[in-house]
């Protein structure tokens, strides 16, 4: 089970000790997990800290990461305020734009991160919004997104993760030209949003080899977003299609009053909770708490 929240008494119960005498020789030792490979993090559990990372990306710009990446945030500060954090890796305005903080009123960015040394310092390259959820916006002029580099997103990750019971990161396609790899290597669960439609599945396929190139493969969900949008390929046609090679975790159908509720700078999840989208949405909650797979889970049991 995914736990996203940590509780606040976490006593150790003990069991009882049935035998301890030969065990050592009649029990193999376990495989020692490899957490780096030549000094570069490769798994959830080569940072330390009991906060889940979860890396929201795309198939191409445009299927809505930053959408589901904003209301999933949303949703969880909604009963844990000021314990989700989001950060912007998807360059320059996008998470910005969503949550009305324009780069002229909030200066702070992403490139702040280069100055923190620890969880003491680290408030200076956070804003608090209203809807509870902490915010890392993203670079504040098109020309430094080259600057978020990978030691600098692992860095911000440490200590991210030491501070804050969930993480979510709000990314481009990984792969494209950027950084964002370093983000997935070391994240809980690597969520790709993609639309019914056929460009999008043409750039998944080589997004999810990426993926499984980095080693990620056990720890991705597949959103399909949009679903039902006018011109689009019928989601029947997408979920139970094993020709495609697709394994689609959830659907979040489309909704007009999705890019109303964008327009306005508003989180439909929090404005609108009845509407099909956020509905759909809280079942991805109950998706990353319930997942049975261990290898995607045990990092935050």
């Amino acid at each position: 089970m995914l736990k996203l929240f940590k509780k606040n008494d976490r006593r150790i119960v003990e069991g009882p000790v049935i035998w301890q005498g030969g065990q050592s020789e009649t029990t193999p030792e376990p495989e020692k997990e490899i957490t780096h490979l030549f000094n570069i993090p490769v798994s959830p559990r080569a940072i330390p800290g009991e906060g889940v990372i979860i890396t929201i990306q795309c198939a191409k710009h445009g299927d809505g990461a930053t959408t589901v990446a904003t209301n999933l945030a949303a949703l969880l500060a909604k009963g844990n305020p000021e314990k989700v954090v989001l950060a912007d890796l998807d360059g320059y305005g996008s998470v910005r734009s969503r949550l009305g903080l324009p780069a002229g009123e909030f200066l702070v960015n992403i490139l702040d991160w280069e100055d923190v040394q620890g969880t003491r310092d680290m408030t200076r390259a956070l804003i608090t919004h209203s809807s509870g959820i902490v915010v890392v916006p993203g670079v504040i002029h098109f020309d430094h997104t080259v600057k978020v580099k990978p030691n600098l997103i692992l860095k911000m990750l440490t200590i991210l993760k030491n501070s804050f019971d969930v993480i979510i990161l709000d990314c481009p396609p990984v792969g494209h030209g950027n950084n964002t790899w370093a983000a997935a290597l070391v994240s809980d669960a690597v969520i790709t949003v993609i639309k019914p439609d056929r460009t999008s599945l043409d750039m998944y396929i080589e997004n999810t080899s990426f993926m499984n190139r980095l080693g990620c493969g056990d720890r991705l969900y597949t959103i399909l977003n949009q679903a039902g949008f006018p011109g689009g390929i019928k989601s029947a046609d997408l979920v139970e299609n094993k020709e495609l090679g697709i394994t689609i975790s959830a659907v979040l159908p489309y909704s007009a009053t999705v890019a109303e509720e964008n327009n306005r700078r508003r989180l439909v999840a929090q404005t609108k909770p009845r509407d099909i989208f956020s509905l759909a949405l809280s079942g991805i909650v109950e998706l990353l708490l319930d997942d049975p797979r261990e290898e995607v889970t045990k990092n935050a049991g």
